[in-house]
């Protein structure tokens, strides 16, 4: 590392020295990291926006043929400044070193090198990059080919270097971000579902909050996930005691079955026609975003959530009301300033939406107005034709028993929720 430029040795006082941590990677070679909890203390980060996994995937929309580039070493590819590289000193049984580009650890380095290659590749068409990945796509292969010279040109102009051994070029279909993405759609990642499959059971409430965050970040396969964890949130809650049981692994293997067997969701696409199927139940509400293809609906992805408990006391009116909101809310990315029709089984809700705003009860003039943002046509589904219906029928819950004060949904960050995926696959990045 000292002769690659990536260290130096120090000599003169420093304010900051940070132990060292020795990291053992898959391949049996070693990474020498400073464990840098001190200085993430006093970081002032950027807090620069990390895209979202769905909002790169709604831009795939008729792709064929796409690349994934890995930046090598790719934090060691930043430099720092001086007063940077002194700060990230740390001590070894040799004497004391300081990093002199971007170390592992640092809080802030995801967002800084997230925003560095965004910027560098920001006049490429057709291509988004996750921290380390850069996702590269075409309709046809020409394009591909012809986008992907233009990366590698900027990308040398930038002196940024990749590894080729985790380069996937020119393929139909490609692994990002825990999903398999094709022309035909997109589908949960085979060798993390399995992963997921034979996870230890855990043995504290931390480790159930990782199992539900990694579930939660594969909600969009996964129907009427809020209900169907009950179990298991309920494990999370502050005033329980730990207790693993059978019936929450029963749980979680059902969880996993449904990924295994999930159905392959579809590219959203803008030119499409689209729908959102909203329900609700006692105490939970669901949503399913679809698009047509020829004569058949398709989905693009499922949203659930637990009901709180004063929502829980609602008329049914009011909860579909509230199911119908969350379906939009969940999904404004790819229906806001489109015309989106919303089918829901509750005909009264039909002849409420047809009144004036001024006609409806005080809670359902709130629903109403939220709803005002969104162009879209309520459309009754009788129960036997409803698509969420079906959906959950092919997947009935096992579990019988009553949680109806649960009040918390899930809420995981992407960013957050790889790590733990990382940790998952059979290779991690470097």
């Amino acid at each position: 590392m000292q002769r690659s430029g990536i260290i130096e040795r120090v000599q003169k006082p420093t304010d900051w020295v940070s132990p060292l941590v020795i990291v053992r990677k898959k391949d049996g070679k070693i990474r020498v990291c400073m464990d840098p909890r001190s200085i993430n203390e006093c970081i002032q980060r950027e807090h620069y926006q990390m895209p979202r996994r769905e909002d790169i995937e709604a831009e795939l929309a008729g792709a064929k043929y796409f690349t994934l580039l890995d930046a090598r070493a790719g934090f060691h590819q930043v430099p720092l400044d001086d007063s940077t590289a002194t700060i990230c000193t740390f001590g070894t049984p040799f004497g004391r070193y300081r990093f002199l580009r971007l170390p592992f650890g640092i809080s802030s380095a995801p967002e800084v090198f997230q925003k560095i290659l965004s910027e560098i590749f920001d006049g490429c068409e057709g291509v988004r990059v996750y921290i380390d990945d850069i996702l590269i796509w075409g309709s046809s292969k020409e394009e591909h080919d012809a986008r992907l010279r233009k990366v590698l040109q900027v990308a040398e102009k930038a002196g940024l270097t990749f590894n080729a051994e985790k380069c996937k070029v020119g393929v139909t279909e490609i692994k990002f971000l825990g999903d398999v993405i094709s022309h035909y759609g997109i589908k949960p990642n085979p060798a993390l579902t399995q992963s997921l499959r034979e996870t230890p059971c855990p043995t504290d409430k931390a480790a159930v909050h990782r199992m539900l965050g990694v579930a939660n970040y594969f909600s969009k396969y996964l129907p009427n996930l809020a209900e169907r964890t009950t179990l298991l949130r309920s494990l999370i809650k502050k005033d329980s005691v730990f207790e693993w049981t059978e019936n929450h692994a029963s749980e979680w293997r059902m969880i996993c079955d449904m990924l295994s067997s999930a159905p392959l969701l579809a590219i959203f696409n803008p030119a499409r026609e689209t729908k959102i199927v909203a329900d609700a139940s006692k105490n939970g509400l669901g949503a399913a975003l679809l698009q047509r293809h020829g004569e058949n609906w398709r989905p693009v992805a499922y949203a659930s959530r637990v009901m709180a408990s004063s929502e829980q006391r609602y008329s049914q009116i009011e909860k579909e009301a509230l199911g119908v909101t969350f379906g939009c809310e969940k999904f404004h990315h790819f229906v806001y300033g489109r015309k989106t029709v919303i089918e829901t089984d509750h005909r009264p809700l039909l002849g409420v939406a047809a009144k004036g705003i001024s006609d409806m009860p005080p809670r359902l003039q709130r629903f109403f107005l939220r709803l005002m943002a969104y162009d879209f046509e309520l459309q009754y589904v009788p129960g036997k034709k409803f698509f969420l219906a079906d959906m959950l029928s092919r997947a009935p819950r096992t579990v019988t028993k009553d949680y109806s004060d649960d009040t918390e949904d899930v809420e995981v960050h992407a960013v957050a929720v790889m790590s733990t995926l990382v940790r998952l696959q059979p290779r991690h990045v470097e």
